[in-house]
């Protein structure tokens, strides 16, 4: 993560802790290096993997578009001055009133993958823009979002001709092969099966213009993954083959906004307790490591002590049991007050964290 001013030090006697620091800089690099990874791909960010306000701010004076989930984060957009146009709402499942709602804001694009969704985007936003949401079987992912959405192949060809016939415009299909995807193939394959919708509808005489393969691009914590570059390449590479002259839309979230943020924590506890050391933390599960638990996320934890580290666990301050951040850790000696670091925690954190206990959120600032 890039900062201007990386004293964690300074930034916690100014802000106080829990304290996540967002870093303008690297977010604009992320969406500019995503961008050039997929030249021909129109991003739109997923708002709910951080919508904090400066950080979707900064995002759209840089030209991202938006993929939203929910009418409050339709909001934070156009509050922004976010034309409606640069926004899909890609749940599908809405309210009645949240479709309608969102029609008469100006989203026109809406996503459906069954036929009562598709009578509710009829009747509350009569002519709109749609696209066919497909499940997708990957077991190369972390979050499996297959399970819960998208339709059943063979439903596809019967959905795409439900729209036409309830005067619906058809803009085509998308899919989201699963959050921290670790390799690029179940993008290809959808791909392929797409492409047959897309010539299956053609010959019909319904042609398709638009493909989402929304999002899943992987970042690294403490395991590797593979390079951002060489898994959009074989992406690329498969748009130009099979889609070289279809609108083709992308919904990065994690991707854009991970490394972007750091948390700073501090030591508000120490105990010895069956021969290990456990430090108990201002921050925890139900704040802002919610990812720990929700996205199986393997977060780094550091500090600035620079002594030999040892066995501990690392604990979150609620009076929760299950509230454990790291049971085999290994840190230097800690005292009350000490900090305690964790780097790329932009995405699927704040946006989780609870209130549980009434405990204070994490305090959020941005740097340049």
């Amino acid at each position: 993560m890039k900062f201007s001013n990386p004293d964690p030090t300074k930034l916690v006697d100014e802000h106080g802790s829990p304290l996540v620091v967002i870093s303008q800089r690297e977010l604009t690099e992320n969406l500019r290096y995503l961008q050039t990874a997929l030249p021909n791909v129109r991003l739109h960010y997923a708002v709910k993997a951080n919508p904090t306000p400066n950080l979707l701010r900064v995002l759209a004076e840089a030209g991202s578009g938006f993929d939203i989930a929910s009418l409050g984060e339709l909001d934070r957009i156009l509050a922004l001055g976010v034309p409606a146009r640069d926004v899909i709402y890609t749940n599908p499942i809405k309210r009645h009133g949240e479709i309608e709602s969102a029609s008469q804001r100006g989203v026109d694009t809406f996503f459906y993958d069954n036929l009562s969704e598709l009578d509710k985007i009829a009747r509350a936003a009569p002519g709109a823009r749609v696209i066919l949401r497909l499940s997708v079987n990957n077991p190369d992912c972390i979050v499996d979002l297959g399970a819960k959405f998208g339709c059943a192949h063979d439903e596809a060809e019967s959905l795409l001709k439900a729209a036409l016939e309830r005067n619906l415009i058809l803009r085509g299909l998308g899919f989201h092969v699963g959050s921290q995807t670790s390799i690029p193939t179940p993008y290809l394959e959808m791909m392929v099966l797409c492409r047959d919708l897309f010539n299956k509808m053609a010959l019909a005489g319904y042609p398709m213009d638009t493909l989402d393969i929304g999002g899943g691009f992987p970042v690294s914590y403490k395991t590797p993954m593979m390079e951002l570059d060489n898994f959009c390449k074989l992406i690329r590479d498969a748009i130009c083959g099979y889609f070289p002259d279809t609108e083709i839309l992308a919904e990065p979230g994690r991707a854009i906004c991970a490394t972007a943020a750091l948390l700073i924590m501090r030591v508000i506890g120490k105990s010895r307790r069956q021969g290990i050391t456990w430090y108990y933390l201002d921050d925890g599960i139900y704040g802002t490591l919610s990812g720990i638990v929700f996205d199986k996320t393997n977060y780094g934890f550091h500090c600035i002590e620079n002594k030999t580290p040892e066995p501990c666990v690392l604990a979150g301050p609620t009076c929760d049991s299950f509230d454990i951040i790291a049971k085999h850790e290994f840190m230097p000696a800690l005292e009350i007050g000490d900090m305690v670091l964790v780097h790329n925690v932009g995405a699927y954190s704040v946006a989780h964290a609870t209130r549980f206990n009434d405990a204070p959120a994490a305090k959020i600032v941005m740097v340049e």
